[in-house]
């Protein structure tokens, strides 16, 4: 069906450089970390960006049919984790990244 196909190009048209641009703007107008770090920040927002709208979209698409309010909702809250991201990664000290076994590592 054409029509369906149109609706969601342009639905993720919208979609992906608002959720995109949001974080990275936040990255760097509130940012006052040195330009190694906001490398990495900036790296691992874009990969959690990415993530997101592989996992969110899809679904989205599913549950499109069943609810398109419930769609709606899953497409706010998914835009929302990279904010949390990127709080998440502010609140961690500047040396200290994640390790597997749940303590801070220094790099």
């Amino acid at each position: 069906m054409p029509g369906t196909l149109t609706i969601w190009l342009i639905a993720l048209a919208f979609f992906i450089p608002m959720h995109y641009l949001g974080p990275v703007a936040v990255l760097f107008l509130t940012g006052n970390e040195p330009p190694e770090l906001r490398r990495r920040r900036l790296r691992a927002i874009l990969i959690d960006c990415t993530l997101t709208i592989v996992i969110a979209f899809p679904f989205a698409a599913w549950l499109f049919e069943r609810s398109p309010l419930y769609a709606g909702l899953l497409f706010l809250g998914m835009m929302a984790l990279p904010y949390l991201h990127l709080l998440r990664l502010r609140r961690r000290p500047a040396g200290v990244t994640a390790s597997p076994n749940g303590n801070g590592a220094e790099r």
